[in-house]
């Protein structure tokens, strides 16, 4: 009886059994720590800016530690620096913003209460007074909600500590990261069987370029993009304009979403502050401007098709990597998902090499 057959895992089997086994472990293990783990993504990731700089300093003669050292110098007083400059100036806006949320909400129930005129003969006074309060009791409850939140994060004592002690843990991981990076891929390198380098060599080395494609592409996008937003909105006199546009590029890796947030807050803005005609034309010059720069200049030039996932994907990506792991899941959500798609590819093309696929005995 076929039942009563004694079946015997080969070699090669057995191996994909472990290795998917160590996947499963490790995904729970990271999962289970995802809290302490912001630190050590941030170090992985500034790697992948930085390992170009410390191979370039390694050919003029220089040993590993010491390329790191200086390359990782540089970066921190550069941050740093920035730090100093920007800083100070988002943190005014924020504080002049949250401010003026009672005119912004009155701002707001002046133009509804101007819309919701135009339907006075199919409501009566006393219900268009009862909308009228609502909406702006909803509105004001929204943004000091937000403001109070936001204030909060600001100032509390609990994030302040663990900001410090990220900026403290950071560096150093980044540091034994960069410095050992050949190292590590000699060893992963290694645990690859001789007979197998031909084949898995390749699906690395693409993994490799995929992330780094996403990373220091994507990242310079919305640097750029952020840029562009803030400096040209402050330029036709939004106010905090440097704010909101820098939101809008740091979320821009999310599609459509940083240029919808950035143009829905812009509007909030003109709005309630009874904005020009010019205002309003210079803010469609600017969005209109920074999606023709963001979807035919910087997004082909420095990500172009390295990520190979549709929008969609992206999205679904984000908003489970979020559910998932909170902020640290959505600053991997794309990597991990883009390096799925190299084995999914992979596994698509030997199926489609297939005999069942062609159809062959």
């Amino acid at each position: 009886m076929i039942f009563n057959q004694k079946y015997e895992l080969s070699a090669t089997q057995k191996a994909w059994l472990g290795v998917i086994a160590f996947l499963v472990i490790s995904g729970w293990f990271f999962y289970s720590i995802s809290g302490v783990l912001l630190p050590f993504v941030l170090a992985f990731v500034f790697a992948y800016f930085l390992h170009p700089a410390v191979q370039a300093l390694q050919k003029k003669r220089l040993s590993r530690t010491w390329a790191t050292s200086v390359i990782l110098t540089i970066f921190v007083i550069a941050v740093l620096s920035v730090l100093l400059i920007v800083l100070p100036i988002l943190q005014s806006q924020v504080f002049a913003l949250f401010s003026k949320v009672p005119m912004i909400a009155d701002g707001i129930k002046q133009h509804i209460q101007f819309l919701i005129a135009y339907a006075k003969e199919a409501i009566s006074p006393e219900q268009l007074s009862n909308i009228s309060d609502m909406v702006s009791q909803t509105i004001s409850s929204v943004l000091k909600s937000f403001a109070n939140g936001t204030l909060q994060i600001l100032t509390g004592g609990i994030v302040f500590f663990n900001l410090v002690s990220m900026l403290m843990i950071t560096p150093i991981v980044l540091f034994y990261v960069l410095r050992d990076w050949d190292g590590v891929e000699n060893q992963i390198s290694d645990l690859i069987p001789p007979q197998k380098k031909g084949s898995v060599m390749p699906l690395l080395r693409e993994i490799n370029t995929t992330l780094s494609g996403f990373i220091r592409g994507q990242s310079l996008v919305c640097l750029l993009l952020g840029l562009f937003y803030g400096i040209g909105l402050s330029v036709i006199g939004l106010e905090s304009g440097l704010l909101v546009g820098m939101l809008a590029g740091i979320l821009s890796f999310i599609p459509y979403f940083g240029f919808l947030t950035g143009l829905i807050l812009s509007v909030i803005l003109a709005i309630s502050t009874h904005a020009s005609l010019g205002l309003w034309i210079g803010m469609g010059v600017v969005f209109i401007l920074g999606q023709i720069l963001e979807g035919y200049i910087l997004t082909p030039k420095l990500v172009g098709d390295k990520v190979g996932l549709h929008p969609v994907w992206v999205i679904f990506a984000l908003f489970a990597g979020g559910a998932l792991c909170g902020f640290v899941g959505v600053l991997i959500a794309v990597p991990v998902a883009a390096v799925i798609g190299v084995f999914v590819r992979h596994i698509l093309k030997w199926y489609y090499a297939t005999s069942l696929y062609k159809g062959k005995k």
